[in-house]
Formats: structure tokens, sequence, C-alpha cells
């Protein structure tokens, strides 16, 4: 049985799949990555071949052949590289008198090159001291190797370099576009005067927030706002003037609302908030505060003009009292508000309590 030695000095998958190979076709096999350890058990061993991965970034393989080709009598040596320095590989197979195999190959090749060198006598012996043309003759296809070796890395590097920034660019060019899109869909949900969400925006909301408060049991609430006497504003003083209400009283109900509301321009004078976990009651003393404040408000609409007081009329609805659906509760809210605004606006008016038809209280 013969015993081969294989040094594969980056402990690559390749490396150990010869072995693997090599072993179950009944060879004895010896497997190193590091080429010190490898040479004192050739100098023992003396295995029938070497097999020497040389196409390495450092000079290991090559220092290695180099001193077993010096030092121990008549080798056999099999040289494996890759395509790219196939040609300074093969003239440093030459010079050694080594065999050679490009890498990867596959698992036929393989056996059959192992054989074949097996098969050959061993080379001459070379002299126990190699000077003057000996030695350039043997070190010149190393240089050349290792040269072609870091050629080759630092393109590797150039190209590792750039593929990273490239990637970097894509991942940014991802962001920038996945920000794009949340700014226009956040556009899209936003009124560009107030800056408050728009009714786009409330009615998509309305299914969510009643499937949450019927799941946890909770009121929902919903008050309509209409300012008072608008159309006067902005027929006497201007669409800046009447810009200047709309996004005062905007902030206004951004200041006194919670977190989880929802404070939407509905459209033209008329705004919207949503309530949830809150009784007609709170929703009342809310609608209270939002008049108080706003009716204070100093309005300027080009800094010098003072325009108000500004009025509100205030309509709220509640579910389940004022409807089954958080869609019937709006109607419902819209309905009061319809109310305020006849009795004489500057007021806020409740929904009466909702009754549902006598057909669906006598099941007929």
């Amino acid at each position: 049985m013969a015993s081969i030695l294989i040094l594969d000095t980056r402990a690559s998958s390749s490396g150990r799949f010869l072995a693997s190979i090599l072993r179950k076709h009944g060879y004895h096999v010896l497997h190193f990555s590091e080429a010190d350890e490898a040479l004192s058990v050739v100098r023992v061993e003396r295995p029938d071949l070497m097999i020497i991965d040389i196409a390495t970034p450092d000079i290991d393989g090559c220092r290695f052949l180099m001193q077993v080709r010096l030092g121990v009598p008549r080798p056999r040596i099999l040289l494996r590289a890759t395509a790219d320095v196939e040609a300074e590989a093969r003239a440093l197979a030459h010079a050694f008198g080594a065999s050679f195999v490009v890498k990867p190959a596959t698992p036929e090749l393989l056996l059959a090159v192992v054989s074949a060198a097996l098969s050959e006598p061993p080379p001459s012996e070379l002299a126990g001291t190699v000077e003057g043309r000996g030695v350039d003759m043997l070190l010149s296809p190393i240089v050349r190797l290792t040269r072609r070796v870091a050629e080759n890395a630092a393109r590797l590097d150039v190209a590792r370099t750039a593929l990273d920034l490239e990637i970097r660019k894509r991942i940014w060019a991802e962001q920038e576009l996945s920000h794009a899109n949340l700014r226009l869909q956040d556009q899209a949900m936003r009124d560009a005067v107030t800056g408050l969400h728009n009714r786009r925006f409330l009615e998509e909301s309305l299914p969510h927030e009643e499937n949450r408060a019927k799941r946890y049991g909770h009121a929902l609430a919903i008050m309509m706002i209409d300012v008072d006497h608008f159309k006067k504003f902005n027929d006497t003083l201007g669409h800046v003037a009447g810009d200047a209400i709309l996004r005062s009283v905007g902030e206004c109900m951004m200041s006194v609302s919670r977190g989880e509301d929802i404070v939407a321009r509905y459209g033209g004078d008329e705004f919207a908030l949503l309530m949830s976990n809150a009784s007609p009651e709170t929703a009342r003393r809310r609608a209270e505060l939002i008049r108080e404040r706003v009716y204070t408000l100093e309005v300027n609409a080009d800094g010098r003009q003072q325009l108000g007081p500004v009025t509100l009329s205030v309509g709220i609805a509640v579910m389940p009292d004022n409807g089954p659906t958080a869609d019937a509760v709006l109607r419902a809210a819209d309905e009061a508000l319809l109310i305020s605004k006849q009795s004489g606006r500057d007021r806020i008016v409740i929904s009466p309590p909702f009754e549902p038809p006598p057909s669906l209280l006598t099941g007929s």
C-alpha cells in the first residue's frame, strides 16, 4: 500500500476531498497544513508520493518543495495549482522533476494522475550541494510563481473592494428608495395645509380602531369639528388667512390629543378627532378644552393682521352607544355636528343613544 503525503497550507476543502478519495482507494494518506510539520514527517516516513498545493499567497508550499528536493533522496512529487497560474506552476514542476495537475479536478483524473506518478521511477537525485546556476534554476520558477500569485491576490483584493462598494451603493439605493416610498405614502395620507392626517387616512383607520375597541371592550369616540363662519374669513381676508386659521386649529387639536388619538382634517373647514377608550363625557370635556383654546388663539394671517376670535361647532358620537360600527358612529357624529351648526354654532352636541329598529328587537 503506497503512502501519500498531502500538504495543503490553506487547509482547504479540496485538500480534504483529495485525502478522502485517496483513502477510499486504499492509499495511506498523511494530510498536513503546516510545512514544518510535514517536513519532519517526510524525513522519517519517506512517503512514496508527496502532493503539494503550490499556488498559495505565502511561500510555505514553495519553501517545503525546496527543502524536500534538496534534503530527501529521490522524492516523487505531484504539484497542484489553479488554472490562472498553470504556466508558472508547470515550469516549477519541470524544474523539480515533478508531476502536475490543475485543480479542481475530477476524482477520476486525480486518481489517474496519482497512479501515473507512483508508477514512474523516482527522479534522479540532486547533488547534495546546489550552487551557482543550479540554485538559480530552482529559484527562478518559484519567484515567478509567487509573483504571479501575489498579482492575482492584488487583483482579487481590488475586485473584492469594488464589489463591496457596489453592494454598499445598492444597499444605500434600496434604503433611499424605501425611505422615499415611505415619504410618498406619508404624504398621501397627510393634509398639505395643516400637516394633519387626511380623510383617507381616517377612513382607512376606522376598521382597525373598530376591531380593537370590540376586542378589548372599549368605547370609541369620534368628534367632528367645524370652524364657524370660515367662508367669511376666506371671502373677506383671502385664502392665506383661511389657511392660517386651519393650521392654528390643527395645532391646537394636536396639543391636547393623546398619542393613540387620530387627528385629521376631514375636508374644507372640517376636522375629526378619533379617541379610543373614551366615554361620551371624556369626549365632551376634550371638546370643551379644544373650543376654549381655539377661542383664545391669536391667529395672524401675515404677521400683522390678527384674526378672530375663532369659534367651533362640535358633534360627538360614541360606539357602541351611537352605532354598532365605526362608520355608523362617524355618520352619527356628523349629524350631531349639523345639529350644532343649525342650533346657532359655537356649541357641542352629543348624539343621542342609538336605538335599533323594532325588527332587530323582535327578531322578525
